[in-house]
């Protein structure tokens, strides 16, 4: 069956030859080097899942520190102003957790919905579950960037209740409460979701995915996220873009 993620639809949106890249080619992937943003963000993911396993700030703040001294992080090592707000978010990311009253909770569920009959399977994951005393079961996605696109935050929480509902094999029609919880700026973006929004969402991706199969073209759309591509070295298209500019279509006299 063909699989889809949250990455694989991410990358078909933004650009054609992307997803060729990573996803048809067969190329080796580059080497990503590693960047503050990314480490820290790593580094507190797995921080918030060791503690929503024990409930003890301690463990967790042990991971973190641990995870950013590693040679290969000391972009975001002790003494760096990453490593300082990795902390920081972490802190925050505690007190999230004291203020959920949970009577059940499961970290990092990583999971997939097979769809046969459509020929697909959705792989999908979500970095926290709770059963939330008094008010269900609520879904959390911790984000610790600067800013967040909020529809590519809401397929994102889409695609966790999809992975919850499967997970747990909820064939009732409980609600979820779905949260993308920022542990930099606090803010957090609350989704409603019941069971036909699941529904609608396999729906939405079946069809996407039957689109993503019949792709021939793959062509290139250079955008603002090329300087963010780990592929730009192997893409004369963005390359003409940067060097070339709107020199490439203007007429000789306006050269």
């Amino acid at each position: 069956m063909f699989r889809l993620s949250h990455s694989k639809a991410q990358a078909f949106a933004e650009c054609r030859k992307l997803y060729w890249f990573r996803y048809v080619s067969g190329e080796p992937w580059p080497a990503a080097p590693p960047n503050p943003a990314g480490c820290v963000g790593t580094g507190v993911h797995r921080a918030m899942k060791v503690l929503c396993e024990t409930g003890d700030p301690a463990d967790g703040a042990h991971e973190l520190g641990v995870y950013l001294r590693m040679p290969a992080h000391e972009c975001a090592g002790p003494g760096t102003e990453a490593h300082r707000l990795a902390f920081q978010f972490y802190e925050a990311g505690c007190a999230a957790h004291a203020s959920i009253d949970s009577e059940k909770r499961w970290a990092e569920i990583d999971t997939w919905a097979p769809w046969p009959s459509r020929g697909m399977t959705l792989s999908a994951r979500i970095d926290r579950a709770d059963i939330v005393r008094g008010s269900g079961w609520q879904i959390i996605d911790w984000k610790t960037g600067a800013f967040e696109v909020d529809e590519v935050t809401d397929a994102q929480l889409d695609i966790g209740h999809v992975a919850l509902r499967t997970s747990q094999r909820m064939m009732g029609d409980a609600p979820v409460t779905a949260v993308a919880w920022n542990l930099r700026t606090g803010t957090r973006r609350v989704r409603a979701l019941q069971k036909e929004d699941a529904r609608a969402t396999m729906a939405r991706l079946a069809n996407l995915a039957q689109r993503m199969q019949a792709e021939q073209g793959f062509e290139a759309m250079p955008g603002t996220f090329c300087a963010l591509c780990d592929w730009r070295q192997r893409c004369p298209e963005a390359a003409e873009v940067e060097t070339r500019g709107w020199d490439a279509h203007a007429a000789p006299e306006e050269t």
